[in-house]
């Protein structure tokens, strides 16, 4: 009923906010049914705030293929996705409704009513600092997901007045964006003491805490600074890691069966900032908010045999996953189902079954129990403890401190049972990025990973391999900007590598 309430109380300004996302439009609300007198008592700022959580994890439901484009995979049959990964200028140029930003500035929209108007309600400093660390915190993010996927985009100054507007330097953007993340994590208690409007401890880990913020801090400098290459930067993420491994109080899971029983459910202590993934809340619960509905389907899947994978969108070779994943790790026997039998399986056609998310959800208001089944369950963990200390291992390796990069690695080693890292195995930059890409298998890293270190050259595809130093520079690994950002917006630009392969 809230969020009915919501979608009408608010449905002038999603509908400028609409335009501001898709054309830029100069549009200004002059009846005032507007939100200006709307923003007096705090539960106003948390049903705001609730479209803000809930129209982030909308961008994450319709899967923006960039980020999944760059996991590991042997056969793509997606076709958006599978563009990005061989550069089909053509199919993506087309204009693929999921690469649009306008969820993210929607989102953007929602928080900025909340700064706005946060100051008119007179609320206690202790409630007053929590909704502003919240809307911060959300608008910082979106922005840097605009950043990571787009690079060059505009600013929207105001919520109430939207003109048209240029894409800004990407650097410019993100630098405010850190600018808000810094202020949410002054603003922000630790996620333990957080409290909603009603006094009640906030059970939802989509709720940032002063951990949370700190983590995608961590981030935002590694980016900034690995694409620039500045040290200082750079050390700055190692500082915003620091503290989220020192003070957060996050406890790495006993072992990999542990991350996929416990972590990917939701919830756990090793889960530092996630999505809630409420099904009855989408459309459809066949949805792709979580990876694994790509790839798994038996054993976890009822009413499935192993040969139903080579009918999945997204495959991986057994024999890939034992290259992966050496005897004594963990991970290999946990995140798949006995790979090793899988290589010479007439029956799987040598694909890999994959079996990360265990729990399912189901429908049995069919009368048929094999139509049951609608995904696998479970929150999308944006970032967790393996992540952070990964993290900081790379910064370190980055800066030439393999010293201190080495027990960070090592740690996330030994929770999966291989052995500390050895220079013998070649530098440890890249053994730290090969062990993201084992510990997150599919949790929306890979991607960015690739872009920070460079390894977008020999990691994702031959077509990538091919790119040119004036094809990187003129924007080949940022998505298109979608076609309807163009609607009413002369100062609009296309991506000039995007421009070229029209």
């Amino acid at each position: 009923m809230m969020k009915k309430l919501i979608n009408i109380l608010f449905l002038p300004v999603f509908v400028m906010l609409s335009s501001s996302c898709d054309g830029l439009m100069d549009v200004e609300p002059e009846n005032s049914m507007t939100y200006y007198n709307f923003f007096k008592t705090e539960q106003d700022f948390e049903g705001i705030m609730r479209g803000a959580y809930e129209t982030y994890r909308g961008a994450y439901e319709y899967s923006n293929p960039r980020a999944i484009s760059g996991e590991i995979m042997d056969e793509c049959t997606n076709s958006s996705i599978e563009a990005l990964r061989i550069l089909d200028a053509t199919s993506i140029n087309s204009g693929v409704s999921s690469c649009s930003w306008y969820p993210y500035y929607q989102a953007i929209g929602q928080t900025m009513m909340v700064i706005e108007n946060i100051d008119k309600a007179n609320l206690p400093e202790e409630r007053h600092n929590y909704w502003l660390g919240q809307a911060l915190f959300y608008k910082a993010l979106c922005y840097f997901e605009v950043v990571r996927d787009w690079g060059d985009c505009p600013y929207i100054e105001t919520s109430y007045r939207v003109e048209p507007l240029a894409r800004r330097p990407w650097k410019e953007i993100l630098d405010i964006a850190i600018s808000d993340m810094k202020k949410a994590t002054k603003l922000l208690e630790l996620w333990k003491n957080l409290t909603d409007a009603g006094g009640s401890s906030i059970t939802t880990k989509q709720i940032p805490g002063k951990e949370a913020a700190y983590a995608m801090l961590a981030h935002m400098y590694a980016w900034e600074g690995s694409l620039l290459n500045n040290n200082d930067t750079i050390q700055k993420a190692i500082d915003a890691a620091t503290w989220v491994i020192e003070k957060g109080g996050f406890i790495l899971a006993a072992d990999p069966e542990k991350v996929c029983t416990d972590v990917l459910v939701g919830g756990d202590p090793e889960s530092i900032f996630e999505l809630e993934v409420v099904f009855s809340d989408f459309i459809s619960t066949r949805t792709y908010i979580n990876e694994e509905f790509y790839y798994q389907t038996w054993p976890v899947e009822p009413y499935t045999e192993p040969g139903d994978v080579a009918w999945k969108a997204m495959k991986i070779k057994a024999e890939r996953v034992l290259e992966m994943y050496p005897e004594g790790d963990k991970r290999r026997d946990a995140y798949f189902y006995k790979p090793a039998e899988m290589i010479d399986s007439m029956e799987t056609e040598g694909w890999a079954l994959m079996q990360r998310k265990r729990e399912i959800v189901e429908d049995r208001s069919w009368s048929s129990p094999s139509m049951w089944f609608e995904n696998f369950a479970g929150n999308v963990i944006r970032t967790r403890l393996a992540d952070i200390l990964l993290l900081r291992a790379e910064c370190y390796a980055k800066i030439g401190k393999d010293d201190l990069a080495k027990p960070d690695l090592d740690r996330v080693r030994e929770r999966a049972g291989v052995s500390g890292y050895l220079s013998a195995e070649g530098p440890i930059y890249r053994a730290v990025f090969e062990e993201r890409e084992k510990e997150l298998l599919l949790e929306r890293h890979r991607w960015y990973d690739m872009v920070r270190t460079g390894y977008w050259k020999t990691d994702m595809t031959e077509e990538y391999s091919e790119l040119t130093d004036q094809d990187v520079k003129d924007g080949a690994l940022y998505l298109p900007v979608y076609v309807k950002a163009f609607n009413s917006n002369k100062l609009m630009r296309q991506t000039i590598y995007w421009l070229k392969r029209q």
